[in-house]
């Protein structure tokens, strides 16, 4: 079915996430980094860090979350695969 709520509530979150709280991730990974001492958790801090900046400052933010969020809402529909009936 297209419109299965679940499905289309999930790609509402990942658009408004990657919209509002990829820099908060950055916060995530940078205090994280602090209390384990881990190297590799400060590279994570890093990329959402540049990510966050970058993709907040392009004039087309907007219209690729709602993209994303169209995309992941409606995939299945588009690329399901027809099955061929099955005869006894």
């Amino acid at each position: 079915m297209f419109l299965s709520l679940r499905r289309w509530l999930i790609a509402i979150a990942a658009g408004l996430y990657l919209y509002f709280l990829l820099p908060a991730t950055a916060v995530i990974f940078y205090e994280l980094y602090h209390l384990t001492g881990f190297g590799p958790v400060y590279w994570g801090y890093s990329a959402f860090k540049a990510g966050g900046y970058y993709f907040g400052a392009w004039d087309y933010q907007l219209l690729s979350c709602v993209l994303v969020a169209l995309l992941i809402g409606a995939a299945p529909a588009v690329f399901r695969r027809n099955k061929p009936n099955e005869q006894a």
